[in-house]
């Protein structure tokens, strides 16, 4: 992200917790103590939270733009993160007999996430609604496909890049293809030597190449008149779907090089999450028994069956048999317990029993059936290298089983890829809040936020045809 805002974003949480903390010692205030700010920001609780806040926020990426903008995802962090400094806090508070109440702490706990969310939504705000138009970066995609829309999608949901996506210009090759699929095409043809009119007409100031397209006269003449105007290429490689971990570039005389090497969690990572699950999964039995023997009661009444057991794919594809209660989640006369069971998920609570056994996970990609991991291509089946979970990054944007996996793979493998503590607890909040939603929305499914229709962005403004071409839209 743009590193100016994020560094601006910091220096207003350290600003806001030197606050707090000055809030806390004048209400704990002993007579004789000295007043002045420097004697204040010197003492050693003080210099440890501003320490610890910007390790946390530079090394977690809190500033709240990383993944796009997702209010529930930043809250979830920003808590997560303030959970972590207060914590750190106690402890130092404790280990130098610090005289601090519990009123104090409380207060703490609650000022500081609250003064985080509200700079980020200021930054937000300015970013996206305040920031003049001629200080965003108009930009022309060239390409066609999924990936396009994914990125030109990508680009509307990060709007500190300062980026703006004036069209998409579809080499004539793949236009033919994408006619003979669709049928037939009312997209106006542009001539390759009138696209410096319309980069020019469009204040174009840089060109992004998405991969795979045709080589040949029309894409090297395109290149190089962009060149010889001054505007800045990039290039998406074609095989950008093998890795979603950040790319590391190399060069050899010259010769750029992307490595594709597979993300697994670490050892150490994987002992202490198996921990931590098996913890928590009989914690929450604990917690939720009365709930679930009473549901478990009455579904044995009506139907004989309480519980039902499904074959499911769980790490490196072995099959196991995962729990789940005896409700019809696609069924058009359900009761109102079942109903209630079915859009809080909540049907799926005897999979703790799954998580005891070492099967799943309370965090992890959703497990799927033998029949669709079978058709499972070569980058999907990297979503068997973990456990799989109660719920997940995509079941946290709004995904459920009726989803594909398809449009669950990018979530599962940003998951996998990106592993941390952290991160589950962020999961598990952002959980919450998709639940409190569907309370909310009753009956509807979450649309992630990136699906949603862009708006003010065309992206028909033409394509680039042949330049031995007499007519446009010429073979």
């Amino acid at each position: 992200m743009n590193r100016t805002l994020q560094h601006l974003i910091l220096g207003a949480d350290l600003l806001w917790i030197i606050a707090c903390l000055g809030i806390l010692r004048i209400l704990g205030t002993h007579p004789g103590a000295d007043p002045t700010l420097a004697s204040f920001v010197s003492e050693p609780l003080v210099l440890l939270a501003l320490g610890m806040w910007s390790l946390i926020c530079l090394r977690k990426d809190l500033a709240g733009f990383n993944r796009g903008w997702d209010l529930s995802a930043i809250c979830a962090q920003v808590i997560i993160g303030a959970l972590y400094l207060l914590i750190s806090l106690s402890v130092a508070a404790l280990l130098l007999r610090a005289d601090w109440s519990k009123q104090q702490l409380s207060a703490l706990a609650l000022l500081v996430p609250i003064g985080f969310m509200f700079t980020r939504c200021i930054a937000y705000w300015f970013v996206d609604s305040r920031l003049p138009v001629r200080a965003k970066q108009r930009v022309m995609i060239v390409g066609s496909g999924r990936m396009v829309r994914e990125l030109t999608m990508k680009i509307e949901r990060h709007p500190e890049l300062c980026m703006e996506v004036v069209g998409v210009l579809t080499p004539s090759d793949a236009e033919r293809t994408e006619e003979r699929s669709s049928g037939g095409s009312d997209t106006p043809s542009l001539r390759t030597l009138n696209i410096p009119d319309l980069l020019q007409r469009e204040h174009v100031r840089e060109i992004i190449v998405v991969q795979p397209i045709p080589t040949g006269t029309e894409t090297e003449q395109l290149l190089g008149t962009c060149r010889e105007a001054g505007l800045r290429i990039k290039v998406v490689p074609q095989q950008f779907e093998l890795y979603l971990s950040k790319a590391r570039l190399t060069e050899i005389e010259d010769v750029p090089l992307l490595s594709l090497e597979e993300q697994t969690l670490p050892a150490i990572g994987v002992q202490l999450k198996a921990v931590l699950d098996f913890v928590g999964a009989a914690c929450l039995l604990v917690l939720i028994a009365p709930f679930l023997m009473t549901s478990i009661f009455v579904l044995k009444l009506r139907k004989k069956q309480a519980i039902r057991r499904e074959l499911r794919c769980g790490k490196n594809g072995a099959s196991f048999l995962m729990y789940r209660l005896n409700v019809d989640r696609e069924g058009s006369n359900l009761d109102a317990l079942e109903r209630f069971l079915v859009q809080f998920s909540l049907t799926e609570l005897p999979q703790l029993l799954n998580v005891l056994k070492g099967e799943m996970s309370i965090v992890g990609p959703r497990p799927e059936a033998p029949e669709r991991v079978k058709h499972y291509s070569m980058w999907q089946r990297q979503r068997l290298t973990v456990k799989p979970g109660l719920t997940g990054l995509a079941q946290a944007h709004g995904f459920r089983e009726q989803h594909s996996s398809q449009e669950k793979i990018h979530f599962d493998l940003q998951y996998i890829f990106h592993w941390s503590l952290f991160l589950d607890l962020c999961l598990i909040l952002q959980t919450g809040w998709t639940l409190l939603r569907r309370l909310v929305r009753e009956n509807q499914i979450v649309i992630p936020p990136f699906l949603k229709p862009i708006s003010g962005t065309n992206l028909d403004i033409g394509r680039i045809c042949h330049a031995d071409s007499a007519q446009s839209g010429a073979d």
